[in-house]
């Protein structure tokens, strides 16, 4: 039967040189694109490759290729590349693989791609032998193997023919292969290598018959998702600000500032220190209403400084209990509380020394005398009727309690992750922490530690999440140990390891279910994959984004109890998305900002709006229904205690008829 040729990749759409990519944090919390990829996207990357890059574009005899340049030892993240789409069932796959090094790993071509954890590999490897692999989760799994001697003189045709459930290979035309597999029937394809090598000549040919099945799958996907968003209000634009010279990325506050019962801007700048993203110090807070006025500014703004990849102190609250919110944020080694209505200091301490130590050792700070304060949390260690005490950090290592006339409370060392998370565990009125998988007492003293863990604690949300058990659920994202769920006494009840679990939340995404849902994704090694998972930490389903920046924020958009997800700004990724991964609310393809996103109540009908913005412009949304009168008020994450690594929660509430 003749086919149809879909994809006819020669590289001749992009300029010579490195492919852009970005081996940096950005993505954690920013839809971030360095440039002009074509049809392809890299959905690994890792932090030992920091300073490098995979893909380049070369030309040699009139032919453009794309070397992969870097040899990868024993990682399980595999340089590769990605295009067509999830709903591609059989097709033929083609490629020109030219391997640099014979004697090196494996390098060849990639099919029925699900996410970058989930996929079909036909290689050259070794310099001996061809082989099919199975990835699934961590695992790379043989599932046939054939003696094939090949050199690094001679480029290669290598072809994979997927059928239903047989996939059978060739190089060179020549049948070396065949396997019969069901794990995987539908995906995109890719080419992959853990060693230097060069692609040309991509090619994917379908019949007419199959072409026009995947069609009709993406029509009745398209469909079905128009029927769902048909229930869904839509975005309307509210109001758009100018950020001027002050703007920041992922870097604001909200809180009223000025005692008038509306919520303003905090849009804070920064500056890095020893070098390192990892260390950074405020160099400008800028404060603004809704309408953009400036209301005070502290420092000199600079839109230069307006990125970042790590947290920033500073939170709207008021400390002192006078009625009025102060603004608490560290700079130039002080520790200062301000009047949130002038910006004036009203109170300021030195930062701590620094305490070196030989355990829990990541990019720790021992140059300055005193600490580049990471993150302040307020809590309530003292037992006071309203949280009064202050908790800063530096990146990783140690811990500071304070009450708010600076008094030290106590100082602990643990690999305290990115944001400790603190709760009254015991009912005895004052602050329990969880610092990292540690739970330290409201006198800082170590009550346990999780087992067996080895990375650090990105996010953490503390609830009651399963109606079958009475007691408190701790749900973390832990990087390189992925999705943990723990009880409060210290035991591991799931882990799963999807990947770097980089953020979680919790929510009621799926009603018909009991309790709450937790949505996870990850960032580093696969970047992307979004999870979500009943009450108990079943996977309920998975799936590849295609793009980084997902914040997954429990959002209350129609006010009836459902909450949705928002991955991102992005018009074509991001948006609201329901308890099955269906983009239910797509976000207008109008021009906005779309570097990064939140959803905050502004409008005041207890329903949030979507607020996008980049370090220019700020563009907020609300429902095309609003105001409207609800009855579900969830208990959100605490305004005062935001963060970029902070897990959010909206646990379900409903007010009172009458």
């Amino acid at each position: 039967m003749s086919t149809i040729r879909i994809v006819d990749e020669q590289f001749k759409s992009l300029p010579l040189g490195y492919l852009p990519t970005d081996i940096t944090a950005i993505g954690e919390y920013h839809y971030y694109r360095p440039g002009d990829t074509g049809i392809w996207y890299e959905p690994n990357k890792d932090t030992s490759w920091t300073g490098r890059k995979c893909w380049m574009i070369k030309e040699r005899e009139g032919i453009r290729e794309l070397e992969q340049g870097m040899y990868v030892e024993a990682c399980t993240t595999i340089p590769m590349l990605v295009t067509g789409e999830r709903e591609w069932r059989n097709y033929e796959l083609g490629a020109t693989v030219w391997p640099l090094r014979a004697a090196g790993s494996d390098c060849g071509i990639g099919f029925r791609y699900m996410d970058s954890r989930h996929f079909y590999w036909f290689c050259l490897s070794g310099g001996t032998e061809a082989v099919v692999y199975k990835k699934e989760e961590e695992d790379l799994i043989v599932l046939a193997r054939a003696s094939f001697a090949y050199d690094s003189d001679h480029a290669y045709r290598l072809g994979a023919h997927v059928q239903d459930q047989t996939l059978t290979c060739s190089i060179d035309g020549r049948q070396v292969l065949t396997v019969v597999d069901g794990s995987y029937d539908y995906g995109n394809v890719a080419i992959a290598a853990l060693t230097e090598a060069r692609f040309s000549n991509v090619t994917v040919d379908m019949t007419q018959p199959e072409l026009q099945d995947v069609s009709a799958r993406i029509q009745a996907k398209q469909d079905r998702l128009l029927a769902k968003r048909s229930h869904y209000p839509a975005p309307k634009l509210w109001r758009t600000l100018d950020l001027h010279d002050f703007g920041a990325a992922r870097s604001i506050r909200y809180g009223d500032l000025t005692g008038d019962g509306i919520k303003d801007l905090l849009f804070i700048q920064n500056m890095e220190s020893l070098n390192s993203c990892d260390e950074c110090m405020i160099s400008c807070i800028t404060a603004v209403d809704l309408d953009g006025r400036v209301l005070w500014q502290i420092g000199e703004p600079d839109p230069r400084n307006g990125m970042l990849t790590a947290d920033v102190p500073v939170q709207i609250y008021d400390i002192d209990g006078d009625g009025f919110n102060e603004v608490i944020y560290c700079k130039d080694f002080k520790l200062i509380i301000a009047d949130g209505r002038t910006g004036k200091t009203k109170a300021s301490m030195p930062t701590p020394c620094k305490i070196p130590h030989d355990r829990f050792v990541i990019y720790q700070n021992v140059t300055f005398d005193r600490i580049v304060v990471d993150s302040i949390r307020i809590c309530n260690f003292s037992g006071s009727a309203r949280p009064s005490d202050l908790l800063i950090k530096d990146r990783y290592n140690n811990l500071w309690a304070y009450d708010n006339q600076f008094n030290l409370l106590w100082q602990q060392y643990v690999n305290a992750g990115h944001f400790p998370y603190s709760y009254d565990m015991n009912g005895d009125g004052k602050d329990e922490l969880v610092a990292g998988h540690t739970l330290l007492s409201s006198e800082g003293e170590r009550l346990w530690e999780l087992p067996g863990m080895h990375c650090h604690v990105d996010e953490i949300v503390i609830g009651r999440f399963d109606p079958d058990k009475d007691e408190l659920l701790i749900a973390m994202s832990s990087g390189e140990d992925g999705f943990v769920l723990a009880d409060q006494n210290g035991s591991v009840l799931v882990q799963d390891m999807l990947g770097h679990a980089q953020r979680v939340s919790v929510a009621n995404y799926r009603p018909e279910l009991p309790g709450l849902e937790y949505c996870v994704t990850t960032f580093w090694r696969n970047t992307g994959i979004i999870a979500l998972y009943d009450c108990k930490g079943n996977r309920l389903w998975s799936g590849e984004t295609g793009a980084n920046g997902n914040v997954i924020t429990p959002v209350n958009w129609t006010g009836d109890g459902k909450e949705l997800i928002l991955y991102s700004a992005n018009a074509r990724y991001g948006g609201l998305h329901d308890g099955y991964g269906d983009q239910v609310v797509a976000l207008p393809d109008d021009g906005h900002p779309d570097l990064t996103c939140d959803a905050v109540d502004l409008c005041g009908d207890e329903r949030e709006e979507l607020l996008v913005w980049d370090t220019r412009r700020m563009y907020i949304y609300t429902q095309a229904d609003s105001p409207k009168d609800v009855r579900y008020v969830p208990d959100k994450y605490e305004a005062h205690n935001y963060s970029n690594y902070r897990g959010e929660y909206s646990f379900p509430r409903w007010k009172d008829r009458g």
